[in-house]
């Protein structure tokens, strides 16, 4: 495993964040694009160096480089938010890939005791009707169509409305 100093950490990380600030602030995708995959191509040095899978303490520090990278993605896609955020959007999604294998190596533990069937009877069948209706307005979020959307959300809300019936005690 490699060693880094402070300083280190904090030089990459900054050169994380604004590899694709900069570019999102200028409105200038094909710089953009070209940035933030310098910034992906670091990202992957550092992920395939830490190992996630390997332990706890590795999926903490490729959390970390990740995490950091996806937050200035994602600061560049709020940056160009009011001109043209779905290219911007569509890149910093794909690249943020290594951020969720990070993700759920860090917290593995944590998914495997939440994930029990026992989750669902939680506030008597109320938390199954909030996790249905969160997924169908998540789904929802990406049509545009209006009498798609009302058929979308009514299904939803009657499937989340049995599922609270059916986990309730």
């Amino acid at each position: 495993m490699v060693q880094m100093k402070d300083w280190q950490v904090a030089g990459v990380s900054l050169v994380l964040i604004l590899l694709p600030v900069l570019p999102a602030l200028a409105n200038n995708f094909p710089a953009f694009l070209g940035a933030s995959i310098v910034g992906f191509a670091m990202v992957l040095y550092l992920f395939w160096t830490y190992k996630p899978w390997s332990g706890k303490d590795n999926a903490v520090v490729s959390l970390y480089f990740t995490g950091i990278f996806s937050f200035g993605l994602a600061l560049g896609v709020f940056f160009v938010l009011p001109l043209q955020p779905r290219l911007y959007g569509v890149v910093s999604v794909v690249e943020s890939i290594p951020f969720f294998i990070s993700f759920y190596f860090a917290t593995r533990d944590i998914w495997k005791a939440l994930f029990k069937k026992d989750i669902l009877y939680l506030a008597d069948g109320y938390f199954a009707f909030v996790l249905t209706v969160l997924i169908g307005a998540i789904i929802g979020r990406f049509l545009h169509n209006f009498y798609e959307l009302i058929v979308l959300y009514t299904g939803f809300l009657t499937m989340g409305f049995i599922l609270m019936l059916y986990f309730r005690k």
